[in-house]
């Protein structure tokens, strides 16, 4: 059985309804009561307006097919800098690595190509998210970088 909680009803702040999977819509309350008896938690952050998955947190290395649309759509291309080979033909890469301890979020994905996926790990070239989507890419040398997304992403949270 799955329940789908707003995080602000769970701590109380919000009385939006929650989703019980087959049934429809529950009132907070039931919901509450619910998720304080649930054996586990699987936590999905979605955009406030669309319901796009944001994140799966460290629940899942995969990245979800709506997530990866919605990164599609922001990089549009490889975000490595001055590369310009469609994100459609690119990799989800974790920023700080799963093994890391990374999350598989917005603000820890971005599209890179298989050469510069594989630059990233196999050399002292790394970036670092800046909010907003922007990336900062430091060179073997400590060069900095700065790549922006095709398209700002209007609403999606800093997490």
């Amino acid at each position: 059985m799955l329940v789908t909680v707003p995080a602000l009803t769970l701590l109380g702040v919000s009385e939006e309804p929650a989703t019980l999977e087959g049934y429809g819509p529950i009132d907070a309350d039931t919901a509450r009561r619910v998720a304080a008896r649930a054996p586990s938690f699987f936590r999905l952050l979605t955009h406030p307006e669309t319901g796009t998955v944001l994140s799966v947190g460290r629940d899942h290395y995969e990245v979800p097919a709506d997530l990866r649309r919605w990164l599609r759509v922001r990089d549009e291309t490889c975000r490595a800098p001055g590369c310009n080979r469609l994100a459609r033909r690119s990799d989800c890469d974790h920023c700080t690595d799963w093994s890391a301890e990374g999350l598989t979020a917005h603000d820890n994905l971005a599209h890179l190509c298989r050469g510069h996926h594989s630059l990233k790990h196999r050399t002292d070239w790394n970036y670092a998210h800046r909010g907003g989507g922007t990336l900062e890419w430091t060179s073997p040398t400590k060069k900095t970088y700065v790549t922006h997304p095709a398209v700002q992403m209007r609403g999606a949270p800093t997490l």
